[in-house]
């Protein structure tokens, strides 16, 4: 019964890895309907095997708890009297006034939006479901869902440079209208793939890393023709797998003409290259010599990249996007430190927004300003415990000696979740429901407990050959098998 569900959580996650980013990126009514019904099978098979979720700690239930508990306390209903006293509402009651809805007999949900933050409440359940179930899942079983990940990083991008090679009449674009003239694959907004693209890029490099880190070379002389003949190993064909997707990822964001896109990925790939470089071929056998030229290649290639990103990249919103941050900012000082409500800021912002800015704006194209404009100071000390927890993350994945490669995808997978911190500063990539399961994905990769990695050391006194006679090969990864309107958001 224990295999049966684990095996059946492990499949829904799939399924959601596969479906979400197919449909506009789960950004329409139905897709997000059978996104949460989704999540509501795996929520059930996880709480019908409570025990299963061992690997959820107290820090991860504060967290996911906090986050369910904001729209749910927004929704709680005050008297008009008591409601009209919390900060920004006196304007609205003026409006409630003049419609009729005025009265001390009324009560009201502390929300401005009640229905936007039903709606949010329901939406945040699909990304919250796969972090709690993938952080128990199995490394053998996290690691077939990372292939299906990239197989979907792969399809996106053959797509899109199918569309932008057949032209803006192309019908790959599958009637976008606002993805013309870029790559944007199932996605209506281009920038989002690139949020998309831009977190699974990183995973990539970990598996070549991986694949080639744990090929050991011998030393002696002539060690360069074994080392290219590596390539022609079932090894080598693995990590001519992981560098092509790499490449196709990195063309696929160029064609985007995603400006934060091309930069964090960038941003990216140097930081790969820190983490992993000392780690290739076990002791780095190419030595400190080949480090630094891995440095400079890396460097050369993206100073090429800088031209690219000034020919191709475009920003439809530069002109108007710091005066959403101004006005938006405005408007979350006036509701701080209540907030308006989750999911009500496209309800509440025109009452904001600036004459110059004539189009409906329901993002504020800043993730992090619009959370707190929404929840207030909860929102804000979420925000903190989260980029805390991320940041203690890194402090336990970072271990000496030889990595596994469930360490190394960890660390991919670290890298990625990283970048989308830093893209959600300039776009709302976290409200489209694609790109917040494969973030919750991936930061569940990131945070979860390595229990079943055995870090090899050296004793005194053995032999190699002795050592090499009782440690499994450093090529085999040791994992142990389970026990049974138009927008200006649209561009």
């Amino acid at each position: 019964m224990v295999q049966h569900s684990k095996q059946g959580v492990f499949w829904l996650l799939l399924l959601m890895l596969l479906f979400a980013p197919l449909f506009r990126a789960g950004n329409l009514p139905v897709p997000l309907l059978l996104l949460e019904l989704f999540s509501l099978g795996i929520l059930v098979l996880l709480l019908m095997r409570p025990s299963e979720m061992s690997q959820l700690g107290t820090a991860h239930l504060v967290m996911l708890g906090g986050i369910i508990l904001l729209p749910v306390l927004m929704l709680m209903p005050l008297p008009a009297v008591l409601w009209q006293q919390l900060p920004g509402r006196e304007a609205f009651s003026e409006i409630y006034r003049a419609i009729g809805m005025s009265g001390e007999q009324v009560w009201r949900a502390i929300t401005l939006a009640p229905h936007k933050t039903e709606g949010a409440l329901w939406a945040l359940l699909p990304p919250l479901v796969v972090f709690a179930a993938v952080i128990n899942q199995p490394q053998q079983n996290i690691l077939k869902l990372i292939y299906v990940a990239l197989g979907m990083a792969v399809f996106q991008s053959v797509l899109s440079l199918m569309q932008y090679g057949g032209g803006g009449a192309s019908s790959l674009y599958l009637s976008n209208e606002y993805g013309i003239k870029a790559a944007a694959g199932t996605y209506l907004n281009r920038d989002h793939l690139a949020g998309l693209l831009e977190m699974l890029f990183p995973v990539a490099l970990a598996l070549l890393a991986a694949t080639v880190g744990q090929h050991r070379f011998d030393s002696a002389q002539g060690s360069w023709r074994k080392r290219l003949s590596f390539l022609a190993t079932a090894k080598g064909h693995q990590a001519s797998i992981y560098a092509v997707i790499g490449v196709l990822i990195i063309l696929c964001l160029v064609f985007t003409r995603s400006r934060a896109g091309i930069v964090l990925t960038m941003l990216g790939l140097f930081l790969a290259l820190l983490v992993f470089a000392r780690r290739l071929g076990g002791g780095n056998v190419y030595g400190t010599y080949g480090t630094v030229i891995a440095v400079i290649v890396v460097l050369t290639v993206e100073i090429g990249l800088a031209p690219i990103l000034d020919r191709f990249s475009m920003d439809p919103m530069e002109d108007s996007r710091w005066s959403i941050y101004a006005t938006s900012m405005q408007g979350a000082l006036e509701f701080f430190p209540v907030g308006a409500g989750p999911g009500a800021y496209p309800e509440v912002y025109p009452h904001f927004q600036p004459v110059g800015i004539d189009a409906f704006v329901n993002h504020a194209h800043n993730d992090y300003l619009e959370w707190i404009f929404d929840g207030g100071v909860l929102a804000l000390l979420l925000v903190l415990v989260g980029l805390g927890l991320y940041a203690l993350g890194w402090r336990r994945l970072w271990i000496k000696g030889r990595w596994r490669t469930f360490r190394y995808v960890q660390a991919g997978a670290g890298i990625g979740v990283f970048l989308l911190i830093l893209h959600s500063f300039v776009d709302f990539n976290l409200h489209k429901p694609a790109n917040a399961i494969y973030f919750a994905f991936l930061l569940a990769v990131f945070l979860k407990e390595n229990t079943e990695e055995m870090v090899l050391k050296e004793r005194p006194g053995r032999k190699a050959g002795a050592r090499r006679m009782q440690v499994p090969a450093a090529s085999t990864p040791v994992i142990r098998q389970p026990r049974n309107g138009v927008s200006l958001d649209d561009w």
